[in-house]
């Protein structure tokens, strides 16, 4: 046995493992029930962003992606950001949980596999929506990077890790209205040339109203990217959707 191995097996014995979002006793960083309480998203959703619509809505784009200039050609996401799902982001991202790493890089891997319309297993890379370098100093990781080496293990997508870079520090997007958001943002992120002719799909923890991803996605578009799709763990539930009534705040 590995002197790696046995460290672990004393460690366990001395803080046993625990679900890492209820802290039930067990050896997965997230337990079934927490699993089964997640509200994942299921069609009918906007074809291009991928907002959920009320069951019987024709798949469709939304009127918000018809009135606004996106970069990205189509965005999905894993569940809505209530219950168990939220609770497991704002630990992994905020109570530095970072066992989450390996099932939510399992959900965003899943979401890959079963996607029916967007050619995301055939993306030449994954492309972590970066955090900028005080903010990522002040977490002690970056989250998306994280996220994006558990989908590579798991499905072998290379992770091109320096694609984008963050060229400032902003406003925790959390703390502002969506017009604020998008000021934020604007103009924060910069792509390299490795970018130049591939296919990639950008990851983020969180899609709240699309600003971060969009003007990621602008950067590599400015880069030679060729196409941009975006995957994302959750995003809010649309004010028709019951999760909409559970606190959602938190995000970032």
């Amino acid at each position: 046995m590995k002197i790696d191995n046995v460290l672990q097996s004393l460690l366990d014995l001395i803080y046993p493992p625990r679900c890492e979002v209820c802290g039930v006793l067990g050896p997965s960083a997230l337990c079934d029930t927490c699993a089964s309480d997640m509200v994942l998203v299921e069609a009918p959703y906007c074809q291009r962003c991928g907002l959920l619509q009320p069951v019987g809505t024709p798949q469709s784009t939304c009127p918000d992606c018809r009135d606004h200039r996106l970069h990205y050609d189509a965005a999905r996401c894993v569940g809505l950001h209530t219950g168990s799902l939220r609770r497991a982001i704002l630990n992994f991202k905020f109570e530095n949980r970072r066992r989450l790493q390996e099932p939510l890089g399992a959900l965003l891997a899943q979401r890959i596999e079963e996607e029916p319309e967007l050619p995301l297993r055939q993306v030449d890379c994954l492309v972590p929506v970066p955090l900028h370098s005080s903010r990522r100093d002040w977490r002690g990781f970056d989250q998306a990077l994280y996220l994006a080496r558990g989908v590579e293990k798991r499905l072998g997508l290379p992770v091109l890790s320096d694609g984008l870079i963050r060229t400032r520090p902003t406003t925790p997007q959390v703390q502002l209205s969506p017009t604020q958001r998008h000021e934020n943002i604007k103009g924060a992120f910069a792509g390299r040339p490795s970018l130049q002719g591939k296919k990639i799909l950008l990851l983020d923890d969180v899609f709240t109203t699309g600003a971060t991803v969009n003007e990621a996605a602008k950067a590599a578009r400015q880069s030679g990217a060729t196409r941009v799709y975006v995957l994302t763990i959750s995003r809010p539930a649309p004010p028709w959707h019951p999760a909409a009534l559970v606190g959602q705040v938190g995000d970032q």
